[in-house]
């Protein structure tokens, strides 16, 4: 997420935790990226569980995304 402050080019920003997925040009489309990641693990993680264990788990992903939103709030 530091990259998006501190790297102007946006060619040259790197994401290992968003392998996959296409580099953001902005701190909003990190954070939709990273809830679309978010809703990925549970359905990988949770394939097998029950619905209560898929909500919990993408409670616990949210949550995570949330803190970065209210980081980068922060840091504006």
């Amino acid at each position: 997420m530091a990259q998006l402050y501190k790297e102007d080019d946006p060619s040259k920003r790197i994401f290992p935790s968003l392998q996959g997925f296409s580099k953001p040009q902005n701190i909003d489309e990190y954070l939709k990226m990273k809830a679309k990641q978010a809703e990925l693990i549970c359905k990988i993680v949770c394939k097998w569980k029950s619905d209560r264990d898929y909500q919990g788990t993408y409670s616990h992903e949210l949550s995570k995304v949330r803190k970065l939103e209210v980081f980068a709030k922060d840091l504006r």
